[in-house]
């Protein structure tokens, strides 16, 4: 499955980088020394651990990068095979009415491409050789962050929704990955091994002041702005172990942990109006999905038996949890509704759909 991604076998497959697919689960980097043990408490009781290192900047920047409109076939694919149509979805189901990203190998190589919550209006947005994996909507809707390795090694770009005036953000030996906007359209955080370790990064549109925002000797990854602009949430190893999800408060610099457990927790993703989170937890020894509150509290499975699970995102409306999952024999996009009734299946190729993402 996820056809394509032999041949990124030493940067994607073994350490689980696809895009926003397996997140960070076998990363190797050179082991942190000096970390304290991971105290297991309960999931309803998240504890602040410690206070994050002020922003630093990195070396300077390169020069802001010029938009340069770039030719783009924009191809309208023909609509998947299997496809409900939009009349069978008897009651309004939510979502909100914007268009999702999303990556395919259907080409026989990952490339992003849009489509509507009916299966309607799909489009091809890049054509490259290149793996072009985790596309993410500006709060505007009207530019995809995406992740590329097309010139030669992964970096953030941006390009209109069409898939035209590409825009190369980040120019580092690094494996730039995972870009998230702040609730302004001011910032995209991304995450960089740039360090040695992957940590979690900033920089404005236009390529210019980029900013550590995390500084510690271990993997730190995934991370997304709250509605309000004021916290983050993102999956570390700061604690030793497995990923666990944290939030880290950009005015005091406080840094909670929210799961505590002995398994991956990652991929977390705020609700629009900050009040939970969705993630996937391998707590029972395979992926879910959960929700929980924004402390941490009152966590909540959703899915059951679903195979791999990739990404799950929350809807613009609030009403509908996208994700990617495995369990038909490839990965597919589904939805479903935020307590886990209703699931849908949105995409049927028989090759890999996954890490989608909503337009506001």
């Amino acid at each position: 499955m996820l056809g394509g991604l032999a041949l990124l076998s030493l940067s994607v497959l073994a350490t689980s980088r696809i895009g926003l697919a397996i997140v960070l689960v076998s990363l190797t980097p050179p082991q942190a020394t000096g970390l304290i043990p991971s105290t297991i408490a309960p999931s309803n009781s998240p504890t602040p651990i410690t206070t994050a290192t002020p922003f630093q900047a990195t070396s300077p920047a390169p020069p802001p990068p010029t938009l340069t409109p770039t030719p783009n076939p924009f191809a309208t694919v023909t609509p998947f095979p299997g496809l409900p149509p939009a009349t069978t979805w008897a009651t309004p189901f939510g979502g909100g009415t914007g268009l999702i990203a999303f990556v395919s190998e259907r080409t026989g190589n990952s490339e992003i491409y849009r489509l509507r919550l009916d299966g309607s209006e799909l489009a091809q947005l890049t054509f490259s050789d290149a793996a072009d994996r985790s596309p993410r909507w500006s709060p505007d809707g009207r530019r995809l962050a995406f992740r590329s390795n097309r010139d030669g090694n992964p970096d953030i770009y941006l390009m209109l929704p069409d898939g035209t005036q590409r825009q190369k953000l980040t120019n580092d030996p690094g494996f730039d990955e995972f870009p998230s906007w702040s609730p302004d359209g001011q910032w995209l955080l991304f995450d960089s091994d740039r360090s040695g370790f992957f940590q979690i990064y900033k920089t404005r549109p236009d390529g210019s002041e980029v900013v550590r925002v995390t500084e510690v000797l271990t993997d730190e990854a995934v991370a997304s702005f709250a509605p309000d602009g004021q916290r983050l949430v993102f999956e570390s190893k700061r604690e030793g172990g497995q990923y666990q999800i944290y939030t880290l408060d950009l005015t005091s610099g406080v840094v909670t942990r929210l799961t505590h457990t002995t398994t991956r927790e990652v991929q977390p993703d705020w609700s629009p109006d900050g009040r939970r989170l969705v993630f996937i937890s391998q707590r029972e020894g395979h992926d879910e999905i959960y929700v929980m509150n924004e402390d941490g509290t009152d966590q909540r499975r959703l899915t059951q038996d679903f195979g791999t699970i990739i990404s799950p995102r929350w809807s613009p409306d609030g009403k509908l949890i996208l994700f990617s999952s495995d369990r038909a024999g490839n990965f597919d996009l589904y939805v479903m509704r935020d307590d886990g009734s209703g699931l849908r299946q949105l995409t049927t190729h028989p090759t890999d759909d996954y890490a989608g993402d909503w337009q506001p």
